[in-house]
């Protein structure tokens, strides 16, 4: 396998984060879903993988966005958005000039 196959920083840090927080989220759901069938577990489950993902990662992605700007910011959650590092056509590259 060729060089097109590794990982940069950010996205190995990326992935990192998304498998501990569906880790997270499969504990949390087992737990809370104890004596409850094998659906309702699955949906609580994904439940608590979504509200982990809301709070962990869109949560600070809305901070920057409205007390500065993502595409200059050098937080770990502005490393996630790689297509602001290059010329694009997002609002938040447009607003940054």
């Amino acid at each position: 396998m060729g060089a097109e196959w590794e990982l940069e920083a950010e996205a190995g840090g990326s992935l990192l984060l998304c498998a501990a927080l569906l880790a997270a989220g499969c504990a949390l759901g087992l737990r809370l879903g104890r004596g409850r069938g094998a659906a309702d577990r699955g949906a609580l489950i994904w439940l608590c993988y979504d509200a982990l993902v809301h709070f962990a990662l869109e949560g600070p992605f809305v901070y920057l966005s409205l007390v500065g700007n993502v595409a200059n910011s050098d937080g770990l959650i502005a490393s996630l958005c790689i297509s602001c590092r290059s010329p694009c056509a997002c609002a938040s590259c447009m607003a940054a000039g």
